[in-house]
């Protein structure tokens, strides 16, 4: 299986990713930083799961750059190119905030979980609150991850990945 983890964090990226490789040594992670670099992965790698950072740079953080502008809800924009594509990945949020967004548009881990299984129940596999002194998010991700592997996968068509390479460049 192919895992794609789009984290900024470095710390965290490093935590997510030892634990998916020694948990699933047969499996291939690869990790991307931000919006744009996840977005491309996603149509040149073919993950069979996505575990998707919830507030992302739109793109790579390079020495004297900040990334561009910061996306408070980058995972959900994520879910909505793969529902707007028909590109049937499985997605698990990994987040370590309980809140996101500003004024109005705040929101909860738990309302963000709702809205999101909600609008994309075919993607959505699950919430994983990553806390790095804390154990239980081992288990969710590992939990999440074992029923995914457990369930029917799909397959991307040529189609897609092309209509989704020429969305990203």
């Amino acid at each position: 299986m192919i895992i794609l983890l789009i984290e900024d964090d470095g710390h965290k990226s490093l935590q997510v990713s030892q634990f998916v490789r020694t948990s699933f040594p047969s499996d291939e992670v690869i990790e991307k930083r931000s919006y744009q670099s996840g977005m491309k992965a996603l149509t040149i790698s073919r993950p069979d799961v996505v575990l998707l950072d919830m507030a992302l740079p739109t793109f790579d953080v390079v020495d004297g750059e900040v990334g561009g502008r910061m996306r408070n809800f980058g995972g959900r924009d994520v879910l909505v190119e793969l529902d707007r594509e028909g590109i049937p990945i499985k997605a698990i949020i990994i987040t370590q905030f309980d809140t996101f967004g500003e004024g109005r548009d705040q929101q909860t881990l738990a309302q963000l979980a709702n809205e999101i299984q909600s609008s994309f129940p075919h993607l959505y596999s699950g919430t994983v609150y990553y806390h790095p002194a804390r154990s239980d998010w081992r288990t969710n991700l590992l939990d999440l991850l074992t029923s995914i592997k457990t369930s029917p996968t799909k397959v991307y068509s040529a189609v897609t990945c092309l209509t989704l390479w020429i969305y990203v460049i």
